[in-house]
């Protein structure tokens, strides 16, 4: 089931999303880009942040989404 939530574009939960999206998607591609990407948002955004994004991608990742436009569950 895909539930699309209209967000303002410039927003920071939308840009989030969008990030999500695209790790989901480099990691069906390629996992070690994915992983490469997680550890250089660490580096440079810090722990809180890192965390976040690896937290919301597992989850994503576990109910299904691969990174398509919109999907977000």
């Amino acid at each position: 089931i895909t539930v699309v939530t209209l967000l303002d574009k410039s927003s920071e939960k939308y840009r989030h999303r969008c990030e999500v999206r695209q790790v989901l998607r480099w990691r069906t591609e390629d996992r070690s880009k994915a992983i490469e990407y997680l550890a250089k948002v660490r580096q440079k955004r810090g722990d809180t942040v890192a965390d976040q994004l690896e937290k919301d991608c597992k989850e994503q990742w576990s109910k299904g989404s691969r990174g398509d436009k919109g999907d977000w569950r």
